[in-house]
């Protein structure tokens, strides 16, 4: 062995001894997973289109022809130039072809999120600090059951008064419906928005980087953080936004309330610019901030010599750009850190720099747009303490959690001082409203000008979410 040993002979090699062989062949495997990684579809693809068969499945003859029949007429009319969206599309056919499957509205079709709404950088934050107006009724909640509402009353009610309900949410910034029947179920949930209030759901905008699991795929009906194993997991305050995508509004319904914890947050996005401190404010909204959004642990490589480390790191940075380049639709920059993760070294991803302040779509209205107290690291692992004893669970995640680290930055990528941080997460929590959810509860949510989160919780939950154009 000692003989084919080249660093006995060429000691400038070090770096090739039998004991660092070893970390040359992990470092060799880490690239070619993510050379495979990159060659993935990216997240957001249309899926497959579905090929119908004709199935008659022991039906008689007559039966089959008739069926035969009706799916030409269908053809036949998008050949005189009748269009039905996609979805609609393949739920007719398929209805037709295959009179056992259950009846029911089409699968919802979901347009793409929208893009986020930035707007100019003009806000004045010494008059916005300023302003004394009082602020409405934070959130807003209508009850059906003090509306004296018969469960057959509840969709007519809210038809006849979805102007005023979407005024409303645009004016408080949530509004919170109870004791509602109509919305204890998937399919009655998806009728309050589709029908009764006539909003466009839109794609998940986590779509471009994890895929969320759903509660309901074809009522457009996402699953709300319910992981047993994310239970002691406190989801900080955060408007939904992920890269260059933001819906507009979101409806968190409750089909089943944790035994313990659990209650959806609400914060209201003008009053945290009411109480921050005008120094903090001010240096943030002129300096940006931008998110880190991913980590991949590198720690194999802490320990090795330095010329290995500088051989390997632009080699697996440039690997990993590539495959991040085509899974997301946003952009990113890869960056060696060692100041999170306890000081192991890792491989952060960051998105580009954007305003912690902007004006709302419609009212034009300063509003507070930055997911300090959901990203922060250092936030994260005091909550950690506070409500998980430490222990959030996250060793028993997998997939996408294992690497879905976040943390924040200011724009130039220097750190915000955990002073600072601190005096957001005491003005979060100040502002915050825990609203504890019972089964067919709905919390309607303006994501422009309201912030939410979740507590932790024991037992079963099953909360979920439809996103908004």
């Amino acid at each position: 062995g000692s003989a084919l040993d080249p660093t006995r002979k060429w000691p400038h090699l070090s770096w090739m001894a039998p004991k660092n062989r070893r970390v040359l062949a992990g470092a060799v495997a880490w690239l070619f997973a993510l050379a495979i990684a990159a060659s993935l579809p990216r997240y957001g693809k249309s899926e497959r289109r579905v090929s119908m068969s004709l199935r008659t499945q022991g039906a008689s003859t007559r039966a089959a022809a008739g069926r035969v029949a009706s799916a030409t007429s269908l053809l036949a009319l998008h050949r005189k130039g009748t269009r039905m969206t996609s979805a609609q599309d393949k739920f007719a056919m398929r209805s037709t072809m295959n009179p056992s499957m259950p009846s029911g509205p089409p699968p919802v079709e979901l347009a793409p999120c929208p893009y986020t709404d930035w707007g100019a950088k003009d806000i004045d934050i010494d008059q916005v600090q300023k302003d004394s107006t009082a602020l409405p009724e934070f959130p807003l909640e209508i009850s059906a059951k003090s509306l004296g509402l018969s469960s057959a009353e509840e969709k007519n009610y809210i038809m006849e008064n979805k102007a005023s309900i979407l005024e409303n949410l645009q004016k408080h910034g949530a509004v919170v419906l109870r004791d509602f029947d109509l919305t204890k179920t998937p399919a009655g949930f998806r009728d309050m928005w589709e029908n009764g209030l006539k909003l466009s759901p839109c794609q998940d905008p986590l779509q471009s980087v994890a895929a969320r699991q759903t509660v309901s795929k074809s009522d457009g009906v996402f699953e709300a953080v319910n992981k047993p194993s994310l239970n002691r997991y406190f989801v900080g305050m955060h408007n939904e936004m992920v890269g260059t995508r933001t819906p507009r509004k979101a409806a968190f319904v409750c089909f089943k309330p944790a035994e313990e914890g659990g209650e959806f947050l609400v914060l209201n996005g003008q009053q945290m610019l009411r109480d921050l401190k005008p120094e903090f404010l001010k240096r943030i909204y002129s300096k940006d901030m931008r998110y880190a959004v991913a980590q991949f642990p590198m720690g194999f490589l802490q320990d090795k010599p330095e010329f290995l480390q500088n051989l390997l790191k632009p080699v697996i940075k440039s690997v990993l750009d590539l495959a991040i380049g085509q899974k997301v639709d946003f952009y990113t920059e890869s960056v060696w850190d060692t100041t999170t993760n306890n000081g192991d070294l890792v491989l952060q991803v960051r998105a580009a720099p954007n305003p912690p302040v902007l004006r709302h779509p419609q009212t034009n209205e300063p509003v507070w747009f930055a997911n300090i107290h959901s990203h922060s690291a250092k936030l994260r692992d005091m909550r950690a303490q506070i409500y998980s004893g430490g222990d959030e669970g996250r060793d028993k995640t997998t997939g996408s959690s294992k690497i879905n680290l976040t943390d924040v930055f200011y724009g130039d990528g220097t750190a915000i001082s955990e002073e600072d941080l601190k005096h957001v997460a005491e003005v979060t929590m100040k502002n915050a409203k825990f609203l504890k959810l019972n089964q067919g509860d709905v919390v309607l949510v303006d994501n422009y000008k309201t912030q939410h989160g979740r507590n932790v919780f024991e037992g079963t939950r099953k909360n979920a979410v439809t996103w908004f154009e």
